[in-house]
């Protein structure tokens, strides 16, 4: 894959991720205006954190599992074609229509079994979560529990659907898909919230879960000749690759929603609305990563997989470098924004109804320090990518287990040993991201060296020095101007804010060649035409 069709893929993976991760984030504004940072918060996020974690498992293992098992197949299918080996191309055609029959069936058989299991097991898996709450919130967030159980069934088909047309090259409508989602639970909270209170969120995202099954059902049904079947056993070499990526991914991302279980117990004998403070931080934390960072590696993920197969290996190292390029020159202004602006950012997101100033600034405080981990973040995200690219899955369960025990440990020593409160939980997350970037680099994982050659070395020094005079300027014009009290004023100098330091930033990247001019020009041509 070449950088310019790797960058207009991500271009369009990016901009419905960003309509999508704007409605999520519209989401949690939307909730937080009618809960604040509360008990009532903390009761609703301790129902919806098993269904969310499974929900989350399901995404990061049908992309990283699901999409390199169909681009696999495809990549073969295509190559029988090309040879003309009729038969051959129609056996690659039953073998990828048997292997999403598969996934379909095993994923809404299991699914469905745990949420049975789920919904019945509720107050203890509650009670287990969060043992500081009182009695009445144990009491409802069960309650919720139960219905949220519901959501990961269609959460569940709905991502192996979405993964298959991502391994077809189809990003458009599987990256929009999200928005759908969002948009219907914001109308089932506006309209429903003064009636039904909590139960109105739990009925938005059954809704707008099924909405998403249903778009991208209809998207497979008229582009391709499905050949469903009710099969339940699949055997071969892509098969056994499947399992054995699927297993890998679901469980280190069950280890990390471990993490997150340990890290709410904690937040749970913090002052109220503590553990709700570090859900909203992480969850915007991640969403610029996945929205900057993840859309480069979900647009290369397909064209990795193919590389990988066909064993050409000067390719996979060019597409991994690329996606290392892209993702870092969209991620650096943004970190410099959040460090210098996050009160700012706070405000514009949260502040209304409910959320009041108080929250604002612990809201603030937990951000600024999460968004020091924005960076390594991206990049442990990225080196995911080619990991499951490239089937090395062992390796990837090893890093994971690294990480998160080391998180863990620090974020006990900072909240235990040295009392830090609400930021301790931030900086286990960094402590254990950087620890984690030391090892890759040291054990040079998935040939990383190979990419992070001279010519990436001063890259990533002109990178450094558009992002110090974008952060010059920034803190020049925010001392200039004071912040407006009102929403409007305060966005509009956000936007000032932020378009400056983002000018400043490229004209240095452009000074510095960093970014040649005339490739930005063929690119932005290529979308067009496009």
């Amino acid at each position: 894959m070449k950088k310019r069709h790797l960058l207009r893929s991500s271009m369009v993976v990016g901009f419905f991720g960003f309509l999508g991760s704007l409605t999520g984030i519209i989401v949690e504004t939307s909730i937080a205006a009618k809960l604040g940072l509360s008990k009532s918060s903390d009761t609703f996020y301790v129902a919806f954190t098993v269904p969310y974690i499974i929900t989350n498992l399901i995404g990061a293992t049908g992309q990283f599992s699901l999409v390199p098992f169909f681009a696999a197949v495809g990549a073969r299918r295509r190559l029988q074609q090309s040879l003309k080996l009729e038969i051959g191309a129609r056996h690659s055609d039953e073998d990828l229509w048997r292997g999403f029959s598969y996934a379909v069936n095993i994923v809404f058989l299991g699914l469905g079994a745990i949420a049975v299991v789920g919904a019945a097991a509720a107050p203890w898996v509650v009670r287990g979560i969060a043992p500081g709450l009182s009695s009445p919130q144990m009491e409802l967030a069960s309650q919720l529990g139960r219905w949220l159980f519901l959501v990961i069934i269609p959460a569940g088909v709905a991502e192996t659907f979405r993964s298959f047309l991502l391994s077809q090259h189809r990003f458009a409508l599987p990256s929009a898909v999200g928005l759908f989602r969002n948009v219907t639970v914001i109308a089932c909270i506006l309209l429903g919230f003064g009636r039904y209170g909590e139960y109105s969120i739990v009925l938005g995202y059954l809704v707008g879960y099924f909405l998403q099954l249903a778009i991208l059902g209809v998207q497979i049904l008229v582009l391709f000749p499905i050949r469903y079947s009710v099969t339940l056993v699949g055997t071969g070499e892509a098969f056994r690759r499947l399992r054995g990526a699927g297993t890998a991914q679901l469980g280190a991302a069950g280890l990390w929603h471990g993490v997150t279980i340990v890290e709410r117990m904690i937040a749970s004998f913090l002052p109220p609305g503590t553990l709700t403070a570090l859900n909203y931080g992480f969850k915007v934390m991640s969403t610029l990563a996945e929205l900057l960072a993840g859309s480069v590696g979900t647009a290369a993920l397909p064209a990795l997989s193919r590389a990988v197969a066909r064993q050409a290996q000067s390719e996979e190292r060019k597409i991994f470098r690329d996606t290392i390029e892209i993702s870092v020159i969209l991620l650096a202004p943004v970190v410099v924004f959040c460090l210098l602006l996050d009160r700012n950012i706070i405000r514009l997101i949260f502040e209304r109804g409910n959320f009041t100033r108080d929250a604002t600034s612990l809201m603030s405080l937990v951000f600024f320090y999460y968004s020091l981990s924005l960076l390594p973040f991206a990049l442990v995200r990225l080196l995911t990518f080619c990991l499951f690219a490239r089937q090395e899955t062992q390796t990837f369960i090893r890093l994971s287990l690294f990480q998160y025990g080391v998180t863990i440990a620090f974020d006990l020593f900072y909240v235990g040993v040295l009392g830090l409160g609400a930021r301790s939980i931030p900086l286990g997350l960094l402590t254990g991201l950087l620890g984690t970037c030391i090892l890759v680099f040291h054990r040079n994982v998935a040939g990383l060296r190979h990419a992070l050659d001279r010519s990436l070395s001063v890259f990533a020094l002109k990178i450094l020095g558009g992002c110090v005079f974008a952060a010059l300027s920034v803190w020049g014009l925010q001392v200039w101007i004071k912040a407006p009290p009102t929403t409007l004023g305060n966005f509009i100098f956000l936007c000032v804010l932020c378009g400056a330091g983002s000018g400043v930033f490229l004209a240095v990247l452009a000074a510095s060649r960093a970014i040649p001019f005339a490739q930005l020009v063929g690119v932005w041509q290529s979308a067009e035409d496009a």
